[in-house]
């Protein structure tokens, strides 16, 4: 049993689902920084290209060299790779351009599994440049794409994630500003803030009861145990969480920052070191795994609580150093290495600030 489970459940079972809060939350602020500078080609393909390769490239990088490291030295002792195991020069060499999901489509994930949805969001630039300069910035078209995008899951699902979730919150951005017009913006804010609660409240209540669920069987005459039935129940979650769950809350987010005050800024510290934590979390774990193989530990003795808070003590403080001393020092310096044009100042300076 894992540490705290009857705490953490919903996390144990579904933390997964939380990329796809990335996903749209990057398609929000892509909308708000660069579409219209995009559309009125007041950035260029080389200021996007550089800003976007300076935040993402440097430890990206880093971490697939050390993960490879790890991983070598795992199959060394072991005989086997440490949960991923695509781990050869093809994906090596696919990785460090990130774009190891797309260049060819695959779901292998190799070395430093969870930057598939690093790779992902590369090729989400791609296609968010060429569409925004093509004039195809609007919401319509990105629900459209996000839509039509859920044909592509039983292609492959991590595409099909990364562009549901991207362009849903292109939406979301323009939903955004149009409330912000009206003039009961502010009681608009507090009631989706209410509902996103108890959509969240809903959610964990489900992971623990699982009532719809089984409200779902009964109405269906199916039997919830059913293999074929959880797959139908868990692809309906995942729909829905793409395209309401996810967008309601970044949502209800961005008025609560723009019109009631920003409540949660004191959480913008997380948000600050999330890049390099989730970077970090499978190098960690392969460190402790390593160290647990030469002093003989057994996987019972990480099933303790104190473990659980030392790892996460960990990861937060190599998060911040790795953000601090690392990722903003690079990409500094290789901003520098490109003079923006004039034409280009004001929105790569602005881009520059906020991320």
């Amino acid at each position: 049993m894992e540490p705290i489970e009857w705490l953490l459940k919903p996390l144990y079972e579904q933390g997964w689902a939380a990329v796809d809060l990335f996903f749209p939350l990057s398609g929000f602020v892509f909308y708000w920084l660069y579409a219209r500078a995009i559309q009125e080609r007041t950035t260029g393909a080389e200021t996007f290209a550089l800003l976007r390769f300076s935040r993402l490239w440097p430890l990206h990088t880093l971490m697939l060299v050390v993960a490879a490291g790890l991983q070598l030295t795992f199959r060394a002792r072991t005989g086997h790779w440490f949960i991923y195991s695509a781990n050869d020069w093809q994906h090596f060499v696919s990785s460090f351009v990130m774009a190891q999901q797309w260049l060819p489509p695959t779901l292998a994930q190799s070395f430093d599994g969870p930057s598939w949805s690093v790779s992902i969001e590369v090729l989400l630039y791609v296609i968010f440049f060429v569409l925004a300069r093509a004039g195809f910035a609007g919401w319509r078209a990105a629900l459209v794409l996000a839509a039509a995008s859920i044909s592509l899951i039983f292609w492959n699902e991590f595409i099909a994630r990364g562009l549901m979730g991207f362009f849903m919150g292109g939406v979301v951005w323009h939903a955004s500003e149009r409330i912000k017009t009206l003039s009961f913006a502010r009681t608009v804010a507090q009631v989706l803030g209410l509902t996103a609660m108890g959509m969240w409240f809903l959610i964990f209540w489900e992971v623990y009861a699982a009532p719809i669920h089984a409200l779902v069987a009964i109405l269906a005459g199916s039997d919830a145990h059913d293999w074929r039935f959880d797959m139908w129940v868990g692809w309906s979650f995942r729909l829905l969480f793409a395209f309401i769950a996810a967008p309601l809350t970044i949502l209800a987010l961005a008025l609560d920052e723009q019109l009631l005050g920003g409540r949660y800024k004191a959480l913008s510290p997380l948000g600050d070191i999330s890049y390099s934590t989730y970077l970090l979390q499978i190098p960690l774990q392969m460190v402790c795994a390593l160290a647990a193989l030469s002093f003989g530990l057994k996987p019972h003795d990480f099933m303790s609580i104190w473990v659980l808070i030392g790892f996460l003590a960990t990861l937060i403080g190599l998060g911040y150093l790795s953000h601090r001393y690392f990722e903003l020092p690079t990409q500094r310096w290789l901003r520098r290495l490109v003079t923006t044009p004039r034409s280009t100042a004001k929105a790569g300076h602005r881009a520059l600030r906020e991320e």
